[in-house]
């Protein structure tokens, strides 16, 4: 019989989001995380005291976002307004993308690059939610430049930066990659859109129909029009022996090497993400190449 015990509510999602499409290990996730942004409760609370009772108005609400979740697909993140990212809570809403575990690999490369020099000048191109930018400052003493040619994209970022206690170590700039940039940099980071619009509809909806398609599609066959621009416009960008890092889509480390390899890059490095698919390109600007 259906009460209003923590058990019976996390049961009765769980089985309502299986039911509809929800692999069983994310239903569960996912209704720990709806608790907890409902009710207040910690993993420890719904384990210790399953029989404790809820109140109908919360009950109500919760299980207005699962049926949002289930109907809507929308993703959890955007339901509460949460995402994590390097352990850090974000504020995420559809006007950015919703931070993913690889781009992580990126952050922690630069860190390695940025490591052991000092006054290093730093600009992500693209913040979003502003995840890069915010790490870069968290965990280094570095200053970093975030743009972003979405004005609502650095809203959210300014939140974040606010956040995590950075908002005086980043500035925050407008621009569409660097028309309103006028600074050279020592590193260049960015995780840019990378999906061939043609290969929008095979993607899921909770993609496709929520998270920004101007931060997820370009409208070439092999999604690298955008580093094209990157590439190229970076070279007047960097310092000599300056670094660009970027995020790369799948099957696209052959042509992004390429391209790099032709505009003059050195000391180019592929990494790898959690399931073995390249994922992280880093490459040098020769001397030669810097204009003076």
């Amino acid at each position: 019989m259906r009460d209003n015990s923590i058990k019976s509510i996390r049961e009765y999602a769980v089985s309502d989001l299986v039911r509809n499409g929800i692999c069983t290990t994310e239903a569960n996730i996912e209704a720990d995380i709806l608790l907890k942004y409902i009710f207040g409760l910690q993993k420890k609370d719904i384990i210790s005291h399953p029989d404790r009772e809820m109140a109908e108005d919360k009950i109500n609400d919760f299980n207005s976002l699962i049926q949002r979740r289930i109907q809507d697909k929308i993703p959890i993140q955007y339901l509460t307004n949460i995402a994590y990212f390097m352990g850090y809570e974000f504020y995420v809403n559809e006007n950015t993308l919703i931070p993913r575990p690889e781009t992580e690999i990126l952050v922690e490369r630069v860190l390695d690059l940025i490591r052991q020099d000092k006054n290093l000048k730093i600009i992500d191109i693209g913040t979003g939610s502003g995840c890069i930018a915010c790490m870069l400052a968290k965990l280094s003493d570095k200053k970093i430049i975030a743009s972003d040619i979405s004005s609502k994209a650095l809203e959210v970022a300014k939140i974040n930066a606010k956040k995590l206690n950075v908002e005086d170590k980043i500035e925050f700039i407008q621009s569409d990659i660097f028309t309103n940039i006028e600074n050279k940099f020592d590193v260049i980071v960015s995780n840019p859109p990378y999906i061939p619009i043609k290969d929008r509809e095979s993607l899921q909806f909770e993609v496709s129909g929520h998270e920004p398609g101007l931060a997820l599609f370009v409208d070439d066959e092999k999604g690298i029009s955008f580093y094209q621009k990157l590439i190229e416009q970076s070279k007047t960008k960097l310092n000599p022996e300056g670094y660009l890092a970027i995020e790369i889509g799948i099957s696209q480390s052959k042509y992004i090497k390429e391209l790099l390899e032709s505009a003059g890059y050195t000391d180019i490095k592929i990494i790898k993400d959690y399931s073995n698919i390249d994922r992280i390109i880093t490459a040098k600007i020769s001397c030669s190449e810097c204009p003076f």
